[in-house]
């Protein structure tokens, strides 16, 4: 199994992208995460924070596995957050325009026009933020999304590429308006500058702000722009047929913008994909391999193993782990494969043979799979596509655990509660009434109770290593019938049951079990050691 994350962005490298094009694909993944993703959130120092921890999980993959997988530079990491924080300040700016203004004003925001800068027969392009047009001018504005110091921000951190930014912005509004004929009077263009700050305030200071009158412009902060917007400056006057003229001129002007920046990524981070970093996160932390790690809607855990033998039932899981993640209704295995990934040690090849053909016809008569085949040393598994998202779409209704620990539990019934208890392990109780647990165990209905608990208590065995203080209770109903079960364990993070832990820790949850007695404990070590270390 491929370690890491494959394909999860695709730089300039590979093809063009656009600002529009890193900002909308980060944007998709960090409100996937975090449903109250704002523009506040956005225009934050930790707009990427998701991003962030992926690339962070994709190096340590690295780390652990001696691979190679694509990891972003702090370089793409920082374009990133700075394209997310200046189209927030660019949202914020146009939201609030757009209050401002009365209908028969003009806005525009992200208005890319064509300008040679005086390089004739050239093509260039010039980006102006936001755009307004009012009676009183047309107005160009410029975002800056800056942290703030001391709560006050420097304006000579801009300074000298403000002035031609603000020079340009201009020129190119004044040549499409004169290359559609309309005569441009003095003070009619002029700059906004707004410096918008990323931690959220509205209202600073600004220190050290040159003289731009000479410019036609001024610098504000976002509170107090919709003041400077009201009252206007070097004031012109426009009618309402002017104003409506100069914004169907820029509309016609309009073209997209053709810049492509080194450090744009595109990120594509698929459903699939973000299953599979749920795994590579455990893998990271609890060290678990990602063949060994079995993840899975914890719905299926109430599927009936009656008919399945353990190596059946380690085939099974085996599956069941390997379908995660996928996004597709079939997969292949060859049994080449199953047998090394199981560890299943039977020279017989024939009794191989004919337990994966069993496997795969009780497999078919679950409502799980479409159909299930078993030929010429391949097992293809497809599943009914009302089914697909018990593999797929990772939430807090999946159970992830240890095949490792699993397989190497000898014990039928034993596998099966091993199941439940990791599903329940921060509640740390599973009750249950004796017909459901018959029925999940797949007890027959010869067998009298008096079996079930026997195979329970030796089911206890198996799993006290695993579980801290494992114990149960029955209940019982009239006449002394035993009607329902609830087994206690210590409670902890299911995740953590990923790990293997090292002999001392299974065997002082075995010596420390005060329900087990001290033959019983023997045993249990015995059993323990046999499985896992003979």
């Amino acid at each position: 199994m491929k370690s890491g994350l494959q394909n999860w962005f695709v730089t300039t490298d590979q093809e063009r992208i656009s600002n529009d094009d890193v900002v909308t694909s980060a944007l998709a993944i960090e409100r996937r995460f975090n449903a109250g993703y704002n523009l506040q959130i956005q225009l934050s120092p930790r707009n990427i924070s998701k991003i962030r921890q992926v690339n962070e999980v994709q190096v340590n993959c690295n780390k652990l596995y001696g691979t190679a997988g694509p990891i972003l530079s702090e370089a793409q990491l920082a374009n990133t957050e700075n394209l997310l924080s200046g189209d927030a300040g660019e949202r914020l700016v146009d939201q609030l325009v757009r209050k401002v203004v009365n209908s028969s004003n003009a806005v525009f925001r992200d208005v890319v026009l064509p300008y040679e800068y005086g390089q004739q027969h050239s093509f260039f392009d010039n980006q102006i933020d936001n755009l307004i047009v009012t009676s009183t001018g047309v107005y160009c504005i410029e975002v800056k999304t800056r942290s703030l110091f001391r709560g006050a921000f420097d304006f000579k951190n801009l300074a000298p590429n403000i002035y031609d930014q603000i020079t340009y912005h201009k020129k190119a509004v004044i040549t499409a308006l004169e290359g559609a004929g309309f005569s441009v009077q003095p003070n009619l263009v002029k700059n906004i500058i707004v410096i918008v700050a990323r931690s959220g305030e509205q209202e600073f200071r600004i220190n050290n702000q040159a003289d731009l009158s000479g410019y036609g412009a001024c610098v504000t902060d976002l509170g107090h722009l919709s003041m400077q917007i009201s009252k206007g400056f070097d004031q012109c006057s426009l009618p309402t047929w002017q104003i409506s003229r100069i914004e169907e001129i820029i509309s016609g002007s309009r073209i997209v913008s053709r810049r492509t920046y080194p450090n744009n990524v595109r990120f594509c981070l698929t459903q699939p994909k973000l299953d599979k970093l749920i795994q590579l996160e455990q893998a990271v932390q609890w060290h678990v391999p990602l063949e060994q790690n079995v993840t899975y809607n914890s719905a299926l855990n109430e599927l009936s193993m009656r008919g399945l033998s353990g190596s059946q039932q380690n085939f099974f899981w085996l599956i069941v782990g390997r379908l995660f993640a996928q996004g597709q209704a079939q997969i292949s295995l060859s049994v080449k494969d199953l047998k090394k990934a199981t560890n299943y040690r039977s020279r017989n090849s024939i009794f191989l043979a004919k337990s994966l053909h069993e496997l795969a016809e009780l497999m078919t008569r679950m409502p799980l799979f479409q159909q299930v085949d078993c030929n010429f040393g391949k097992l293809t598994v497809t599943i009914c596509n009302q089914f697909l998202p018990q593999f797929n779409q990772y939430s807090s209704a999946f159970t992830s655990w240890n095949y490792r620990l699993f397989s190497q539990i000898k014990h039928s019934y034993a596998k099966t509660l091993f199941r439940k208890f990791v599903q329940l392990a921060g509640e740390g109780t599973y009750q249950v009434s004796l017909k459901d647990l018959r029925q999940l165990l797949g007890v027959a209905e010869s067998y009298r109770n008096h079996f079930v608990v026997k195979q329970i208590n030796l089911a206890i065995l198996h799993l006290a290593p695993f579980f801290g203080h494992l114990t149960y209770k029955l209940e019982r109903g009239r006449s002394n019938e035993i009607v329902g079960i609830t087994f206690f364990f210590d409670k902890a993070n299911p995740e953590e049951l990923l790990a293997f832990e090292g002999k001392k820790t299974y065997l002082h949850n075995i010596s420390t079990n005060s329900a087990l007695s001290p033959q019983e404990k023997k045993l249990a070590k015995e059993i323990f050691e046999k499985n896992f270390f003979s």
